[in-house]
């Protein structure tokens, strides 16, 4: 086990759990961008190329999502960009069946944090986790399938806090 790539997964673990807690959408995407690229050099670390590649897109679509606010981030051509971006780099980098997984799990990110309710954004992202746990199990990102485990924990208190109360 790489116990230098594991730690910081584990960066990325404490932003992305953080993340999930957010009220305000702006403080959601700094934390995800932050994780984002913790993420990206521990797959790269552990020699998982195609979650590599995707999660530095990741970092780069959350830096411009975090930036919605402004004209210039708003147009839908960003979505676009970055689903075929993804789709593209995903497909040019494919070293075995499990690629997909994180092609899936890239792309419903991506709709996800394009949206501006951060309820939208929790949703969507808990269908995400399942896909990144497997691809992480797989190639010996611990500290990331640990991660997705515990996001999709933080995911569901978060709909629990922020989302179901509004309706009680």
């Amino acid at each position: 086990m790489n116990i230098a790539a594991q730690i910081v997964g584990l960066n990325g673990i404490i932003c992305s759990l953080l993340s999930f807690q957010q009220k305000e959408r702006k403080n959601v995407m700094l934390l995800q961008t932050t994780a984002s690229g913790a993420f990206c050099v521990q797959l790269f670390m552990v020699g998982a190329i195609t979650g590599g590649c995707l999660d530095s897109i990741s970092f780069f679509r959350s830096l411009i999502f975090s930036q919605r606010h402004k004209k210039w981030a708003s147009s839908p051509i960003w979505l676009c960009i970055f689903i075929a971006a993804m789709t593209a780099v995903g497909i040019m980098t494919w070293q075995d069946t499990s690629s997909i997984l994180p092609i899936i799990g890239s792309l419903l990110s991506t709709l996800a944090l394009w949206m501006k309710k951060p309820k939208h954004i929790r949703i969507i992202s808990l269908f995400v986790g399942p896909c990144w746990l497997i691809y992480n199990l797989i190639h010996g990102a611990y500290t990331g399938a640990l991660n997705e485990v515990l996001a999709m924990a933080s995911i569901i208190i978060g709909l629990i806090r922020h989302d179901l109360k509004e309706k009680a």
